[in-house]
């Protein structure tokens, strides 16, 4: 298993009261999230939607690297990588 450090937005932090930055372990990016869910259950329902896919207006980047979809969450981490999550902003 890989060492990696999550970022999460401050929206997130605030409404769980967690740390933004959160040390997780993996082998893909997929595992990383399945660990941050573990050590933070309540970010399940933010990033997840009912089938266990991101949500649409999560975005997903390993290092500078879009990773949303299948293939990215199957992405190989390597030590010292980060996963940041950002929520993107819809409206009209």
């Amino acid at each position: 298993m890989t060492r990696v450090t999550v970022r999460l937005p401050p929206v997130l932090t605030q409404i769980l009261s967690c740390d933004r930055r959160i040390d997780v372990c993996g082998h893909t990016v997929g595992d990383a999230l399945r660990d941050l869910v573990n050590q933070q259950p309540g970010l399940a329902l933010h990033l997840f939607d009912d089938t266990g896919s991101l949500r649409r207006l999560v975005l997903c980047f390993c290092n500078q690297d879009d990773v949303r979809g299948e293939d990215g969450l199957a992405r190989v981490l390597q030590p010292g990588d980060t996963i940041t999550l950002v929520n993107s902003v819809a409206g009209g």
